[in-house]
């Protein structure tokens, strides 16, 4: 059986602590265990210098043409 879980890591104890319940395992029962790390959420910052400064500004345009912005009237 496979089955993708969460869980949090506890440095001071070395273990993990499940999210969520593991149905369908005795106590005790050893499993096999793949650790990744979780994909952290990346700022749009990081996003900066991957493109040319002309490759972004077609990216930009695209965008703007996109997502266009009204002006506010007052």
């Amino acid at each position: 059986m496979s089955k993708v879980l969460n869980a949090e890591y506890d440095d001071a104890t070395c273990s993990l602590r499940l999210l969520e319940p593991l149905e369908g395992f005795a106590d005790r029962e050893r499993v096999s265990v793949i650790v990744d790390h979780a994909e952290a959420k990346r700022p749009w910052s990081d996003l900066r210098g991957l493109l040319s400064g002309e490759d972004g500004e077609k990216f930009a345009r695209a965008i703007d043409e996109a997502f266009p912005i009204e002006p506010i009237k007052k």
